[in-house]
């Protein structure tokens, strides 16, 4: 038997390539934005997948350069819980500028991380983002969420909380919810 015949024929145990989002949902949002905004939800699902930080850099850059979607959010929650890489920041800012009010939870429990590669920042940045994001989706669950950082034994993330509670009706036009 040749080996391309061998090749060929052998099972594989690997499962297909599916997408996370559904299909249909993807399918839509190729038809309501164009195959170039809705590219990037798929090489952002496939980085995940693949736990492929070098692609998820480059996921990310195409989403925001192209326009974040609505159906992207699943996938930024799912990469904003994920420890494996080093691109929060920007997940958050991701789940920022889309506004959906799906994303608190995760948000919430981001500002609390403790990442190794983070072990520098004394000022917690990442948090502050967090915080940020959490004022700029609006809603009744982020500002709930809010107070609960506020009481955070961490006085940096506590205070970085506090500021957006205090400037929650100064910053109304920012809010999406």
């Amino acid at each position: 038997m040749s080996f391309l015949k061998w090749l060929l024929g052998r099972p594989t145990d690997r499962a297909p390539n599916r997408s996370m989002v559904a299909k249909p949902q993807l399918d839509q949002a190729i038809k309501a934005n164009g195959p170039k905004r809705a590219m990037p939800l798929n090489d952002l699902e496939i980085a995940l997948k693949k736990q492929d930080s070098k692609a998820l850099e480059v996921a990310l850059g195409d989403a925001f350069n192209n326009g974040l979607l609505e159906v992207s959010v699943p996938v930024l929650i799912d990469l904003c819980r994920a420890r494996w890489h080093m691109c929060h920041e920007d997940v958050v800012s991701a789940l920022q500028k889309v506004g959906d009010i799906s994303a608190v939870e995760a948000i919430e429990e981001l500002s609390y991380a403790d990442l190794a590669y983070l072990n520098y920042d004394n000022y917690f940045g990442l948090a502050r983002k967090a915080t940020w994001a959490l004022a700029d989706i609006g809603g009744a669950s982020a500002k709930e969420a809010l107070h609960r950082i506020a009481t955070s034994p961490n006085p940096v993330k506590a205070a970085y909380a506090n500021k957006r509670l205090q400037n929650w009706d100064i910053e109304s036009n920012r809010k999406r919810n």
